[in-house]
C-alpha cells in the first residue's frame, strides 16, 4: 500500500477510536449527572445510592428494573413522573399516583434515564 494511503487509513482508524472514547466518556458523564440529579430531586423519597428509601413504599432506584420490563421505565417516566415538555392540547397530562411531576430539560431527562438504565443489570 502506498505511504499516503497508509497514512490516511491510520488517521481514519485513530479518529474512529477517539470518537468512540469520546462517546463513552459522554455517556459516563451523563450517568454521573443523572445520579446527582436523582439525588437532588428524588432522594428525599427514593433510595438513590442504597436499598432503603427514606419514604416507605418508595422503591429504591437500584430495584426499579424489577418493576418494569426493559424499556418500560422510559414510558413511565415520560407518561407521568416527568412533566411533559409541552402541555397536551386537551386535558391534563397523565400523572403517577402519590408522586409530584418534575420538570426537566432535555439534557436532564437524558441524564436521569442514563443513570436509571445503568442500574438495570439486564
Amino acid at each position: 500500500m502506498p505511504r499516503p494511503i497508509r497514512t490516511l487509513v491510520a488517521a481514519s482508524l485513530l479518529a474512529g477510536g477517539l470518537a468512540a472514547m469520546t462517546t463513552a466518556a459522554s455517556a459516563q458523564v451523563s450517568v454521573v449527572n443523572g445520579q446527582k440529579l436523582a439525588q437532588r430531586q428524588c432522594g428525599g423519597c427514593h433510595a438513590v445510592s442504597g436499598l432503603k428509601s427514606p419514604l416507605p413504599g418508595a422503591p429504591a432506584f437500584a430495584k426499579l428494573y424489577l418493576r418494569y420490563p426493559p424499556g418500560g421505565l422510559d414510558r413511565v417516566l415520560s407518561e407521568g413522573m416527568l412533566s411533559p415538555q409541552s402541555p397536551p392540547e386537551e386535558g391534563s397530562p397523565p400523572t403517577h399516583p402519590r408522586m409530584p411531576q418534575v420538570k426537566f430539560d432535555d439534557d436532564q431527562r437524558a441524564d436521569l434515564k442514563a443513570y436509571l438504565r445503568s442500574l438495570d443489570p439486564r
